[in-house]
This record gives structure tokens, C-alpha cells and sequence, in this order.
């Protein structure tokens, strides 16, 4: 049977078997157009009526001596150059015509076994159902093309056009999809400002106890080299002042200041004894 598209006029000789007899959807393979082709042997009443209308002769007239009324013959236009694409394919080979029957079989049976399940959507994530569409009407497609490549007797390019369409499928939900690489970077970098922050003010906080402790330290040992000092002078007084008769007023000063102190210790120190003494004496009983 003949195939003939009725965009581009492509023709295309297949053998009658490859058609189920409730017809099937065919598509060129020159423009992409998709039908629905009948079988020859169950094509509808209209289009057989319309065909055995086309193809039976048209009769002369019944009266011999009717005039007949010649109409000037017009000069025949020049035919249309054929594309390469829309020549008659050659007659296929006898085991080509067996695969694409099996395959025709197949496909019905895969149809008619074939319940369509719901899918599911997701309008929160901005994805429907429209890849889905396009995955299907991409695999028709490559179906024909694969069909009318393996007719032809070329190897299908199954391969790279599946490669394909997967690279454009997952350019597309990753285009509809949140960066997931953009969103572990921003994190991360979150994380590691938040890190190096906590780790700053630990180290500051560190270097100002240790600042604190050092102070206090130092304090305490310039107190008690101080006060080592001064008791070293009051012991040695004598011996400095004859060593540096120049600075035996100073040190008598600080001798005497010395001594005075001693003494108001030593006289309120008697007292507060005194006292501790009377306070005991009383309360012990008689």
C-alpha cells in the first residue's frame, strides 16, 4: 500500500501486513506530520466511494451526432520537481516486512494492555504535566523516526537521539527545579561565617583571661618586691648610710617613720590584748 502525508505529499510504499486492519497513527518522517492511516481492505464507505467515484472512466456521449464542443488545449505545465524526500520507496525486503509486522503487533497489544495511571502533580514546585506530554510525544517520534529509518535499511539513532531528549528533559526540570548547588553553597558559606565568628570570639575571649591573669600576677609580684624592698632598706639602713653618706637623711626619715609605726602597732596591739584579756576574765564563771 501506498502512504502519502498529506502536509508535505511524501510518499511511502509499505507492505499491507504492517497495517492492523483498525488502521494506525503513522507520521513522516520528512515534516513530522502525524495521521491516522486506514487499512486498504477496511477503509471507510466514504473514502471507498470517493476513490472507485475517482477511478472509474468517464463515458463519451450516448448520441453519436451530439456536437461535442472541443475546449482549446492548454499548454501542460511543467511538473514540479520531486524532492529527494517525497520519491516512492523502492519495495521492502520480505524480512524488514516481517520485523515491522511483529513490531505493528506488538504495538496494538502494548496498546490495548496499556491502562494510563494518574500522575501525580505538584503545583507547589511550579512542575505539571506538560514534560510529561513532551517525553511521550518526543517517544512517538523517535519511534517513527526509528521505523522509517530501519524501512529505508539505515541503522536507527536510537542512541543519540535518546541521549538527547534525556539532556533536554533534565535541562528543563532543572530549569524549573531550585538550584540545589547554589543552595549547599550559600549554606556552607553561612556555616563557615558562623564557625569562624564562634571560633574569633573564643579566641578573644581566651586572649583577654589570659590579659587578666597576667595583670594580676604582675601586680602581685611588683607588691611583693616592693614590700621585700623596703624591709631590705629598713634592715640595712646602717650599713647604706655608711656606704652613701649623701642619702643618710632619707634613710634616717624612712627609719624613723619606720619606727613610729612600729610603735603605734606594738601600743594598740597591747590594748586590743588587754582587752581580749578583760572580756575573757568576765565572762569566765565564778
Amino acid at each position: 500500500m501506498r502512504l502519502i502525508c498529506p502536509n508535505c505529499d511524501a510518499q511511502y510504499e509499505v507492505p499491507d501486513e504492517v497495517m492492523p486492519e483498525t488502521g494506525r497513527d503513522v507520521q513522516c518522517s520528512n515534516c513530522g506530520q502525524t495521521w491516522f492511516q486506514h487499512h486498504p481492505d477496511h477503509a471507510p464507505a466514504e473514502e471507498t466511494a470517493d476513490r472507485d467515484a475517482f477511478d472509474e472512466p468517464h463515458s463519451g456521449p450516448e448520441d453519436p451526432d451530439e456536437e461535442v464542443i472541443t475546449a482549446p488545449e492548454a499548454e501542460p505545465e511543467p511538473e514540479p520537481q520531486q524532492k529527494p524526500e517525497q520519491r516512492i520507496r523502492k519495495s521492502l525486503d520480505p524480512d524488514v516486512a516481517d520485523i515491522l509486522r511483529q513490531e505493528a503487533e506488538h504495538e496494538a497489544q502494548v496498546r490495548r494492555k496499556e491502562t494510563p495511571a494518574p500522575m501525580e502533580s505538584q503545583p507547589d514546585l511550579g512542575l505539571d504535566d506538560h514534560g510529561a506530554t513532551d517525553d511521550a510525544a518526543a517517544r512517538r517520534a523517535r519511534e517513527a523516526r526509528d521505523r522509517m529509518a530501519r524501512m529505508r535499511g539505515e541503522e536507527p539513532t536510537t542512541g543519540a537521539t535518546d541521549a538527547a531528549a534525556t539532556a533536554a528533559a533534565v535541562g528543563s526540570r532543572r530549569d524549573l527545579l531550585p538550584d540545589i548547588e547554589e543552595i549547599n553553597s550559600t549554606l556552607r558559606s553561612t556555616s563557615d561565617r558562623t564557625a569562624a565568628s564562634a571560633a574569633l570570639s573564643e579566641q578573644e575571649t581566651a586572649h583577654e583571661e589570659t590579659d587578666r591573669k597576667r595583670g594580676f600576677s604582675l601586680g602581685v609580684a611588683l607588691a611583693a618586691l616592693l614590700t621585700v624592698t623596703l624591709v631590705l632598706l629598713y634592715i640595712y639602713a646602717p650599713e647604706l648610710a655608711r656606704a652613701a653618706p649623701q642619702v643618710d637623711p632619707w634613710i634616717s626619715a624612712y627609719v624613723g617613720k619606720v619606727d613610729q609605726a612600729r610603735m603605734w602597732v606594738d601600743s594598740h596591739l597591747a590594748s586590743f590584748l588587754t582587752w581580749l584579756d578583760t572580756v575573757a576574765s568576765q565572762s569566765e564563771p565564778t
